[in-house]
């Protein structure tokens, strides 16, 4: 691996010496002297609309925003003369696949390169020293960068976004240290964990998108089967007495209107997608209260939207990398999720009313209303406020005086801004969101409004605070709201909050533990006698409880939405509840996944199975399972990714001619390699999990003794 790297890193760089060799065209040469606009030695403008361009030699710097925005510009050489490449250089230079940087060249500014989608490579020279905020974010094609042992100063949001990215480096290096934090970070960044099949390569373009205003979801029609079309949709079965068709995944088609309504018409009746790993509807508006999760995600469809009233909470990425282009959120919503607006690329105005209490993190991030405010560095305010939502700040002043009117700071509004030292907050603040001044590590005063009432996870973590007097006002703090420093409270102490970030599998260190030594790795399953549990990738203790249900309730609202019955009074509910050693129930596994071994109630031994789930939302989701027998006990295996209640559906009589699988779990202490008799050809070894338990590592293997008649 690390010859390969260094092969790359070679051939990298031998075909930036190459391109620096190639002559400009006399075509080329002919119109550079009238396209670049040059003030000294500074290049404040290139004008042309060539694709291949070569930096006069008496440029010395690229100045702020020179090519900003050249969509025909595919190819740049900067002479050896420039020493200095300014803020926003080559922003949103779609098409620039090809960069080649003078051998003088101290560093790269902030954003200099962001948003350029064509960049697939970069090689950056030994003179370069500091590489600056975001100065490649977004770069969502750049799959390769070298970086010399010279550059010692990385912003660490230098490359976020960049999804796809190697960076190859000396081994002990501050690039090394750099890419060992950046792939830890690469696996929280938006939509790494929440969108399957993620690409953000492939950007939406807009549909004729006109004026919506998406509908309250009413009680969907039960489910009816399909037309004779030549293939076999589903299967049809009897669910409380009523005919109800199960989909099958791979043929189902996903619907977002009838084929008679105006593509540019969305209402809360459309489904966005099959569940994930089943075949169930979802409605984008749930009971007329919920803009669900990803509802209108990467949709071209969209521009201008009203949300209807009733409308409480828009979900994570509900409207991320749309083709929204402004939207009117109605009286009474309270929560707009993480990434509910990311990335949308033509949102440009935004109507938040009074009634928000919390913005996530994410949640405008990279969209055209805030990108706007952030380049605009003559407007009159360094603050973007809409409704008494402080959305985005970008000062850089040292003394920080909130405006008068803001309720609620946005979560991250003021993350990394290392140069505040002293910050003010006015009477009029009650919400600051969470990680809001994460990582200002110059801020060591704080006057905190008389008004406050809750102070959200890692709003102050990583600051210079070292003390804390809470005003009798304060009635939620967070987790590590203000990381290590020692807190007092005027009045009552608070009631300790966390948000649902901390319930992310991924995110180990927003939680706090009540261990700090090493801890058994795997999962340990309680509340249910006969029951496993293996977690992929498990690097800690986690207890998995079984418990049955104490309320059908949210169950029979999903059947409901998509059967209008209740769930059947035969089905068996249980609780799953996944925790560490902080104690808080880790609901989304992202990337990694759960699976469960459950032993078959007593009343569906037998019989045929479906399983069901709730997903954020409370939407019914439907869970491949597997029959399988462990120990001469009829069981279920399954895998999940967001663990919430399930349901257990008995569907008949199991087929004659069907085959039980027969698996045996056998925990061994693996002290070496498994022995070749292990998987000989008297018996097929699977193996479905790895634990880490006692004082070993230990295994799950299931071996395939014998096929089993139902």
């Amino acid at each position: 691996m690390k010859r390969k790297k260094l092969k790359l890193g070679v051939l990298m760089l031998v075909t930036a010496l190459i391109i620096m060799q190639l002559p400009v065209s006399e075509a080329d040469a002919a119109a550079s002297a009238s396209d670049f606009k040059i003030e000294g030695s500074t290049l404040v403008k290139y004008r042309g609309k060539e694709k291949n361009v070569s930096v006069p030699k008496t440029v010395t710097s690229i100045g702020r925003g020179a090519f900003e925005d050249n969509m025909n510009v595919e190819l740049v050489v900067l002479p050896n003369s420039v020493t200095d490449i300014g803020p926003y250089a080559f922003w949103g230079c779609d098409n620039l696949d090809t960069v080649v940087l003078g051998k003088d060249i101290s560093a790269v500014g902030d954003y200099a390169f962001a948003g350029c989608k064509g960049l697939e490579q970069m090689t950056i020279p030994s003179s370069v020293s500091t590489i600056g905020v975001q100065a490649f974010a977004d770069c969502v094609n750049l799959k390769d960068i070298s970086i010399p042992a010279q550059t010692t100063v990385i912003h660490e949001t230098a490359f976020d976004g960049c999804v796809r990215l190697t960076i190859h480096c000396d081994k002990g290096s501050a690039a090394d240290e750099y890419a060992q934090s950046f792939y830890e970070r690469q696996k929280e960044m938006p939509e790494y964990e929440d969108v399957p099949d993620y690409d953000p390569s492939n950007p939406v373009a807009p549909e004729e998108p006109g004026t919506q205003t998406p509908e309250p979801s009413p009680s969907p029609a039960p489910t009816e089967a399909p037309p004779e079309t030549g293939s076999v949709l589903g299967s049809t079965h009897i669910v409380g007495n009523r005919a109800v068709v199960f989909a099958d995944n791979s043929q189902l088609q996903v619907h977002t209107g009838t084929s008679e309504k105006n593509p540019a018409s969305l209402s809360g009746e459309d489904v966005f997608g099959p569940a994930q790993g089943g075949s169930l509807p979802k409605f984008a508006i749930v009971d007329g209260s919920i803009v669900a999760d990803q509802a209108y995600y990467r949709s071209g469809k969209l521009g201008s939207v009203t949300l209807p009233e009733g409308i409480v909470e828009i979900g994570q990425f509900a409207f991320a990398r749309s083709s929204l282009t402004d939207i009117l959120i109605p009286p009474g919503t309270e929560h707009i999720g993480y990434g509910a607006f990311y990335h949308c690329d033509y949102l440009e105005q935004v109507t938040i009313p009074d009634t928000v209490m919390c913005v996530e993190p994410k949640a405008f991030a990279h969209s055209l209303w805030v990108e706007n405010f952030l380049r605009d560095s003559e407007g009159e305010s360094d603050f973007l406020i809409e409704g008494g939502v402080l959305a985005a700040y970008r000062g850089n002043a040292a003394e920080v005086t909130v405006p008068k009117g803001v309720r609620v700071i946005a979560g991250e509004a003021f993350q990394n801004h290392k140069e505040i030292e002293s910050l003010t907050l006015p009477d009029d603040i009650v919400v600051v969101g969470e990680g809001a001044f994460e990582g200002c590590s110059g801020l060591s005063q704080i006057t905190l409004g008389k008004n406050i009432k809750e102070i959200k996870d890692r709003a102050f973590k990583g600051t210079a605070l070292t003390e804390v007097s809470l005003p009798s006002s304060v009635e939620k703090l967070g987790l590590q709201a203000f990381g290590s420093a020692l807190i007092t409270y005027e009045g009552g102490e608070a009631e300790y909050t966390y948000e649902t970030s901390a319930s992310r599998l991924s995110n180990e260190e927003y939680r706090v533990y009540s261990r700090t030594d090493a801890q058994e790795s795997g999962v340990e399953v309680s509340g249910a006698e006969g029951a496993y549990a293996s977690l992929e990738g498990a690097n800690r203790g986690y207890i998995l409880t079984v418990a049955e249900a104490g309320n059908k309730e949210a169950m029979d609202a999903a059947f409901r939405r998509s059967f209008r019955i209740e769930a059947p009074a035969d089905m068996t509910l249980y609780d799953l509840t996944l925790t560490d050693d902080s104690g808080i129930p880790l609901t989304k596994l992202g990337s990694q996944t759960l699976t469960v071994v459950l032993p078959v109630p007593d009343a569906l031994k037998g019989q045929g199975i479906k399983l069901f789930t709730l997903d954020r939302n409370g939407q019914l989701e439907a869970l491949p399972v597997e029959r399988v027998s462990v120990e001469g006990t009829e069981s279920i295996r399954f895998s999940i990714g967001y663990v919430s209640s399930i349901g257990i559906l008995g569907m008949g009589a199991a087929a004659e001619d069907g085959e039980l699988l027969e698996i045996g779990v056998e925990l061994d202490s693996l002290s070496a390699a498994p022995q070749e008799e292990d998987f000989s050809q008297g018996s097929l070894g699977l193996l479905i999990g790895v634990l880490l338990a006692g004082t070993g590592l230990t295994l799950i293997c299931m071996d395939i003794l014998r096929r089993r008649r139902s």
